[in-house]
């Protein structure tokens, strides 16, 4: 487990982010979906609501193994994670369901992630440079 560097936790919290979760099935096919509610509660977990995700859901039960890509204009991060739980209860679904809500959205779960490694892959020539 590593911690995320400040300036990737700041891009995941920048209003106008774009967000992905990127997960795979038990034979190796990604799948990608944009999703807004990727966070990250601490410097070592990242975490994202359940609302429309049927196959990344089954992916996770099946693959514990993810990828996180966080885009702005031209700064750009990969965080790589594995899934620690999947929580139906407790403050931080609470708090997930309330934001998802307002948004006028359900929140099925909230997937949490053990933080493996991040990378850096904006457009410059850093990109692909692991970071932590």
């Amino acid at each position: 487990m590593v911690a995320i560097p400040e300036k990737t936790l700041n891009l995941l919290k920048a209003e106008g982010a774009v967000k992905a979760l990127i997960t795979a099935d038990k034979t190796g096919l990604p799948h990608a979906i944009v999703c807004g509610s990727i966070i990250a509660p601490d410097a070592n977990t990242v975490a994202v609501g359940e609302v429309l995700m049927k196959t990344s859901a089954a992916n996770m039960k099946a693959n514990e193994k993810v990828a996180i890509m966080v885009n702005k204009g031209l700064e750009a991060y990969t965080i790589n994670g594995k899934v620690k739980t999947r929580l139906t209860e407790g403050p931080l679904f609470e708090g997930m369901k309330a934001e998802l809500a307002k948004l006028k959205l359900p929140c099925f779960a909230v997937w949490v992630f053990d933080v493996c490694c991040v990378f850096d892959q904006s457009a410059n020539p850093a990109a692909g440079t692991k970071i932590a």
